[in-house]
């Protein structure tokens, strides 16, 4: 969970991760019950509010900053390639101290915006890989020149309502969710899984689909 590894071990990490993702045994139908081991998870510090409706939550609790999130990332999307049919994924930007805050805000900023996934990719790397700093509004104007965006709209959509009640929102589930750091899943807003607690990528990725047939089954 720390975020000091060189981007050339993050790379070779990434491309294993996605190699063991292909394999990763997710069912394309909706997960049924079943038995999880219980050191490989926990609950959360208290119960969460679920977004997603009829659907099972999946929400990643990541930091742009982190680099493991970032090593994380390919694993993620080929898991979502297979995600159960009752589940539904979402990205919280966690929200440990002010130094998270800005990244937070620039992710909702962002989503608001409606830039496309690759822009999320390109922070990441830019960050990660260039090893460039952004860390303020400044600097978040112009990376998302390159997406057509003005200067006006990243700063109308940084100070709006609803990206203040979206940072709001993620401070809460940081708090509720009983984290301690990132990447970390939370399923249904009700039990919390990690690389750590899991025993690894394609570990992780097999407690949360028997968690998603937990909760669904506790519905």
């Amino acid at each position: 969970m720390e975020n000091t590894s060189s981007a050339l071990s993050q790379t070779l990490r990434a491309s294993a991760f996605v190699i063991v993702a292909t394999v990763l045994m997710a069912c394309q139908g909706e997960t049924v019950a079943q038995t999880v081991d219980s050191s490989k998870y926990q609950e959360t510090r208290e119960a969460m509010t679920v977004t997603t409706g009829d659907k099972i939550e999946v929400a990643e609790l990541f930091w742009f900053g982190c680099g493991h999130c970032f090593a994380l990332e390919p694993a993620i999307k080929e898991w979502k390639k297979n995600i159960p049919a009752n589940a539904e994924f979402k990205k919280v930007p966690a929200i440990f101290s002010a130094r998270w805050e800005f990244h937070g805000q620039a992710f909702y900023t962002m989503q608001t915006l409606g830039v496309p996934e690759a822009a999320y990719d390109k922070f990441f790397s830019s960050i990660h890989v260039e090893r460039k700093s952004l860390n303020n509004i400044n600097q978040l104007v112009t990376f998302l020149a390159d997406y057509d965006v003005s200067e006006e709209q990243v700063e109308s959509a940084f100070n709006s309502f609803d990206v203040s009640n979206k940072m709001r929102a993620a401070k809460k589930i940081t708090r509720q969710s009983g984290a301690d750091g990132v990447p970390a899943i939370v399923v249904d807003g009700k039990y919390l899984t990690s690389q750590k607690l899991g025993g690894g990528t394609a570990e992780m990725f097999e407690v949360v689909n028997q968690l998603i047939g937990k909760a669904a089954s506790e519905r």
